[in-house]
């Protein structure tokens, strides 16, 4: 059996990590049997979740798993697009991934690190609770300061934001699914993104953005129900079970 290797859930969320969000959305419709498992990106292959482990064989990286259930495991969530609908798909993902991704990083651990702190390191004792995130908060801001984002003011940071909200939320436009009229690879990924912002108790310049766009909002609620509706009741029995656990 298939089993991936995600962050636990936290605050509501499927995953408090879009790609691990994004993950169990390609496994839940691929129909494939797998196992999720909490993972530990300090012993991750790339130091970073999820990673799906097929009989020992890891496959480290959301865009790498999907390329890997199509190639083996015969599910492609692309198969349908035309060279024009895949082009636009790959154009929408780095605006998810690479761009929008980074804000919804600089709006947790920069501006609302005690978030970040009871989501990803929850369950460590809390002397080393907070020495840890200390020292992760610092590399999370240098990631930042590298990718280029956080070398804005917090107004510019929230404004590139809410242009790439604004592109999302023109293409959707009366779609069922982003592309059309069947869910593909970028529905989960901006599944992933969406889950990330509005499910969470937190309030920020870039949830009010996605909030203002009531369509994406009934898109992430409509890709739930249509595509992964056993997702959430999942995430709250591994969460339980997390839980039990720890007691």
């Amino acid at each position: 059996m298939l089993r991936l290797l995600a962050f636990a859930p936290a605050m509501g969320m499927i995953s408090p990590s879009p790609f691990s969000v994004k993950s169990l959305a390609l496994l839940e419709m691929s129909g494939l049997p797998y196992e999720r498992v909490n993972g530990d990106p300090r012993r991750a292959p790339k130091r970073k979740l999820p990673v799906l482990d097929d009989a020992g064989r890891l496959v480290a990286d959301s865009h790498l798993i999907q390329a890997y259930l199509a190639r083996v495991q015969g599910f492609d969530p692309d198969a349908h697009l035309t060279d024009e609908n895949r082009a636009v798909s790959t154009a929408f993902r780095a605006l998810v991934e690479d761009q929008l991704y980074w804000v919804l990083v600089y709006a947790r651990w920069i501006e609302n690190p005690k978030v970040a702190r009871d989501a990803f390191f929850a369950t460590l004792p809390a002397p080393l609770r907070s020495t840890i995130f200390g020292i992760v908060r610092r590399q999370v801001r240098a990631a930042l300061h590298g990718q280029g984002l956080g070398r804005h003011d917090r107004a510019q940071v929230y404004r590139i934001g809410a242009e790439g909200v604004a592109a999302l939320a023109e293409h959707l436009g009366d779609k069922p699914y982003f592309l059309g009229g069947r869910p593909s690879g970028i529905d989960t990924a901006l599944f992933g993104f969406l889950e990330n912002v509005i499910t969470p108790p937190l309030e920020t310049p870039l949830k009010e953005a996605v909030m203002s766009y009531p369509k994406l909002v009934s898109y992430r609620d409509r890709f739930e129900a249509a595509q992964v509706p056993a997702l959430r009741d999942k995430a709250a029995q591994n969460a339980s079970g997390r839980a039990s656990r720890a007691m």
